[in-house]
């Protein structure tokens, strides 16, 4: 039951997803309607009458005597008892400004008696002021004491022009500062939206205010009315537009995926692992899309698996078989190695220690120590320039002519060159070997050694060990002929003699460093009072350290000898 839930909310998803893409691009869309319509707002509407009201001019100098005379009379005892009676049935404010004398009365341009007669020739220059712009309200106020009266208000409803009843009411239009409209500014007040410019006049010891102002309601809630039904026309088409989208997924996408991924489902291997060609999808979409590419490349894909899994069983079989064959092969090289320690337990002499790590199944280093006589002990490091099989082949075939050479009695640097020769003879592979050959006189110490293009070995003398640069000659496989020079050396009771291939001053960590001779003899000096196999363990354990985790680079092949006398 949940895997047929879980399979039903797999299936919706897709159109699930599609739905949620409309819905975001309906909505992003929606957005850019709401900033275009705004935009075009500011631009069409807004902008022009900000211009309007911005260089409107005000004459100061023919409002201010008005406002310098409405200030010396607001607040005063005859003011506010005249202004009491208004609209009262002992109403005599209106007799009471015919009976004060005009601020003006001595000036004949003017030719007013009394202060009615200013008023109505400051509301008559007011509304001026109005329709030369188109302004829909006005208002003066006067600030005097702390408190703010009102002059003239006009808000151009039917009824027209009166300012008388607001004359001298102790109301302010704005709490705003003025200062802060001396440029058009858009505010919201109660639910009217309102471009206000403020005009400030300077009275002496009251201040006077002249707000012009364009009412934008109806322009911003029309804009408003808009936007929402543009935003409703945007939300039922994406709902239209999701249910069509959803009957088109499900009738050309869902189902179609839902037919490919069971017969994907009924592609299952058999219990040996394999899969059959009787279960290759036989669901195919004729459509020329990519849901038709995708049948046949299921069918095509499928098709490779059973012919790939059919190769790859034969590839595991064989694959198995060289396995087998190189396993075997790395017992037969370790079983040409000497591996029985101590090798030659009746002699008290010496002690003796060798190991070799190959880098793949089979190696191309290898060691060897045989007694040649009584008194002599021959000892061989050598490495192949050859990896793997190759390398194998090669080092068995030269190991054995080293040894056979070795028990003719001959010299050390006789040894080599007679190897060199045979070796020669039959190199088509053109192969060559490193070699360190020496042998020990067991009753003196003495050893006399050569050196075929190998490492210099490593001899510990006054409990420290150094390396020792012996001379080289040239690689054995390389050319015919070849001489190679002998030396001596001379071992004293108590040390120590060590071997060892490239593989160990070579191998590489996973940052491309080298171990290196310098660490190698610093290894050795670490372990030089212990025997011969634990240098051996302890050297292989530093290496290992230094590499980490990196591929072994190469055969780490190495043998130590501690002489006793």
């Amino acid at each position: 039951m949940k895997n047929a839930s879980a399979k039903k909310r797999r299936r919706s998803s897709l159109a699930v997803q599609v739905n949620i893409l409309i819905i975001v691009i309906t909505l992003s869309v929606s957005l850019l309607v709401a900033v275009t319509t705004i935009a075009n707002y500011h631009k069409a509407i807004l902008e022009p009458y900000q211009h309007r009201l911005a260089e409107l001019e005000i004459d100061k100098k023919l409002l201010t005597p008005y406002l310098q005379c409405f200030a010396r009379l607001f607040g005063t005892e005859e003011f506010n008892k005249a202004r009491a009676t208004l609209n009262t049935s002992e109403d005599y404010f209106v007799e009471w400004l015919e009976k004060t004398p005009s601020f003006a009365d001595d000036d004949p341009e003017y030719e007013r008696q009394n202060l009615l007669l200013d008023t109505t020739a400051f509301d008559l220059t007011i509304n001026e002021i109005l329709e030369s712009k188109g302004l829909d309200l006005a208002c003066t106020e006067i600030l005097k004491n702390g408190v703010v009266y009102r002059v003239a208000y006009n808000n151009k409803k039917e009824g027209g022009f009166s300012s008388l009843d607001d004359f001298g009411k102790e109301e302010a239009l704005f709490d705003q500062p003025p200062a802060d409209f001396q440029t058009p500014v858009l505010i919201h007040v109660g639910s009217e939206h309102m471009l206000i410019r403020c005009v400030v006049f300077d009275l002496g010891d009251s201040e006077g205010r002249l707000w012009l102002v364009f009412d934008q309601t109806g322009p911003i809630e029309g804009l408003q009315a808009l936007m929402l039904r543009s935003i409703l026309y945007l939300l039922i088409l994406t709902a239209a537009a999701s249910i069509f989208s959803v009957w088109m997924l499900h009738r050309h996408i869902t189902n179609p995926i839902i037919a490919l991924a069971q017969s994907a489902q009924q592609f299952e291997p058999g219990e040996d692992g394999t899969y059959s060609a009787d279960k290759i999808s036989t669901v195919v979409i004729r459509a020329e899309n990519e849901l038709g590419e995708l049948s046949r490349e299921i069918q095509s894909m499928q098709t490779r698996i059973v012919e790939n899994t059919e190769s790859l069983r034969n590839m595991t079989a064989e694959k198995e078989r060289i396995s087998t064959e190189l396993n075997l092969a790395s017992k037969i090289q370790k079983g040409m190695l000497p591996g029985i320690f101590p090798p030659f337990p009746e002699r008290k002499e010496f002690d003796l220690f060798a190991s070799m790590t190959p880098a793949r199944d089979v190696g191309g280093d290898f060691y060897d120590f045989f007694l040649i006589d009584d008194d002599h002990l021959a000892l061989v490091m050598a490495d192949v320039s050859g990896k793997g099989v190759p390398g194998a082949l090669f080092m068995m075939v030269s190991k054995t002519i080293l040894k056979n050479n070795a028990r003719m009695g001959k010299s050390v640097g006789e040894i080599l060159a007679m190897t060199n020769n045979v070796i020669c003879d039959n190199n088509d592979m053109e192969m060559f070997v490193t070699v360190w050959m020496g042998i020990l006189e067991l009753s003196t110490g003495k050893i006399m050694a050569a050196n075929a293009g190998h490492e210099y070995p490593a001899i510990m003398k006054d409990r420290s060990f150094r390396l020792y640069k012996d001379p080289h000659s040239f690689v054995i496989g390389g050319m015919d002929e070849v001489r190679y020079k002998e030396y001596e050396l001379q071992l004293e009771k108590g040390e120590k003699l060590f071997l060892y291939t490239d593989g160990l001053p070579e191998a590489t960590n996973e940052h491309g460093e080298m171990f290196g001779t310098d660490r190698m003899i610093d290894a050795l000096n670490e372990y030089a009072g212990l025997n011969s196999r634990e240098i051996l363990s302890g050297m292989k354990s530093a290496v290992d350290v230094f590499v980490g985790d990196a591929e072994p680079f190469d055969d780490l092949t190495m043998l130590c000898l501690e002489y006793f006398g």
